[in-house]
Order: structure tokens, then sequence, then C-alpha cells
């Protein structure tokens, strides 16, 4: 049968170039995808040897990008400093600055080919969240920001300027306008916070536990942003307070006051406006969920 497996991600995959594919079957896996991902699939392979005496069976994850379309942020699927670039995860894993552990760490990378990806299958195997916000605070504290021109801007600043939400149309708790109005004075508060390198969606669907690593998923938006950030995301995808467990892992690196308000400004804004896009595509709000926003609202001053 004809393989679609370039050579180079074979050897790779492998350790040797004596090994042929025999069978290749495809299961496509669906999602925890970023704005630029087109496919998503798991491959299982039997390789062979040429002198025929071995069959191996291996599997690794095969990710196809595209620029987004549709939507109002599409705009930004070309330029290398938005958040929806859609080269981004591509470069990234071809560019050696993904963490790869202790800790905290990103798939193993087989090969980059044209516009496709293939990468180390890290299971699915649910990541213990407490452990990985203190494995996010560690590798925050140590990673040096690399200098290329394809990081992510803040992409929170992004989406806020292109978003003009209409809150007349949906049936809201009163509470969660009140964060989204106080949009432009939080911004600016954040503007004034050291960056970090950052993973942009860190949240639990794309986290795993392999071994005694976090294997974090989807790079795409890859990025500076306000230390806290990161942290944010992954408790709104838990609605858990993670923050002793992220301090900790960032050892003392950054100041906790500014740590604990950065990270209480992105909760309340990211929260708000997922809040109002649930209503308006009819989706439930989680029970707790908006009671989670405003217990860890940032106050006044």
């Amino acid at each position: 049968m004809s393989v679609e497996i370039p050579a180079s991600v074979l050897v790779n995959l492998t350790g040797r170039d004596t090994s042929s594919v025999v069978n290749l079957t495809t299961h496509p896996m669906h999602g925890g995808t970023g704005a630029a991902t087109a496919a998503v699939a798991r491959l299982t392979i039997q390789t062979r040897e040429r002198d025929g005496r071995r069959l191996d069976e291996l599997r690794v994850i095969r990710k196809t990008f595209r620029p987004l379309s549709s939507g109002r942020h599409r705009h930004g699927a070309r330029e290398p400093s938005h958040w929806t670039y859609w080269k981004r995860e591509l470069l990234a894993y071809g560019s050696g600055v993904l963490p790869a552990g202790p800790g905290l760490r990103a798939p193993r990378c087989y090969g980059v080919s044209g516009s496709t990806i293939y990468l180390e299958d890290v299971g699915d195997r649910p990541a213990d969240v407490r452990t990985s916000a203190r494995q996010l605070g560690a590798w925050q504290a140590l990673a040096e920001p690399p200098n290329v021109a394809w990081l992510s801007g803040h992409q929170l600043s992004q989406r806020i300027e292109a978003s003009d939400l209409d809150w007349s149309n949906v049936r809201s708790d009163n509470r969660v306008k009140c964060l989204w109005d106080a949009r432009h004075d939080l911004l600016a508060e954040l503007a004034e916070v050291a960056p970090v390198l950052s993973h942009g969606d860190f949240h639990q669907a794309n986290l795993r536990a392999y071994g005694s690593d976090t294997a974090t998923l989807d790079w795409g938006t890859l990025g500076l942003a306000p230390v806290g950030a990161d942290l944010a995301h992954l408790a709104l995808s838990t609605q858990r307070d993670l923050l002793a467990e992220y301090l900790s892992g960032l050892n003392g690196t950054f100041s906790a006051h500014v740590v604990v308000r950065a990270y209480r400004i992105t909760l309340a804004l990211v929260g708000s406006s997922r809040v109002h896009w649930m209503l308006n595509e009819g989706i439930d709000v989680p029970d707790g969920y908006v009671d989670f926003l405003w217990d860890n609202r940032p106050r006044p001053r």
C-alpha cells in the first residue's frame, strides 16, 4: 500500500535507516486543537527490517496546519506576532525552544514536512493539575524568551482589541459584565507586568501525564504574556485554586503580589469573555463558574 510518511521521520522514529513501512493505519483525533490546526491523527505504523526478520509497531501523531480563514481573528493568521499565526507551532518545534523536561515538556518532534508535523504519542492519561501548575512555574522562572519574530504578542490584549461584546443579547449575571467593563483599566495594569514565555492555552485538556513529567500539547500560541496568565487558563478549566503550587514553582523569581494580581486580572477578563461566548452560543455555563470568577476577581488597588 502507498503510505504518506517522510523517510526522515521514519528514521527518527525507528532510530535506523534500514526500516520500511508495511502497514499504516490512520485514526483521526478530534478536539483540543488550535486555531491553525487543519487535522490531527494518530498513526499506527508497522515496519520491517530489510532482511525481513524484524517487525515493529509504532505510533506517532501527525498534525497538519492551515491559516484561519473565518472569524474576527482571521486577519492575524499570516502575521507572525498575532496569536493566530498559522506557522508558529511548526516553527516552534523546528527551533528547539520548547521545554524538554524534566517537569514541563513538549512531545518529542520526529520531523516537520511542509505544513505537517510528526510528534511523539504521549497517550491520553490526564495530568495532575497541581503538579502541572508547579512545573509551569518552574519552567517560566527559568525560560528565556527566544529572539524570534514569530512569538505571539499578548494574546489577551489582541483578543480584546477585536472583541466588541454585546451584552444586551445574552442573559448574564451582572457580576460578569462588571468584570468585562473594567477591561481597559485592567489591561493597562497588565501592560506593566514583566512578560514571561507563555504557552498561551494552558488548560487541562492540553496536559498529559507522562512519567513524572507533564507533556503539554498545542504550542500554536507560544508567546509572551504576563506572569500568571497561563495559570489563569488552567484555573478556568478546573475551577481550582492552584496559586500555591504555581508560586512554589516560581520559587521567588517574581513578586508574589505581582503574580497574583496578573493572574486575577487574566482570570477575570478571559473568564468573562468565555461566559459571553457560552451564552451567545446557547451553551450552559458550568455550575460555579461565575462564582469562581467573582471570588477571585482583582480588587481595586
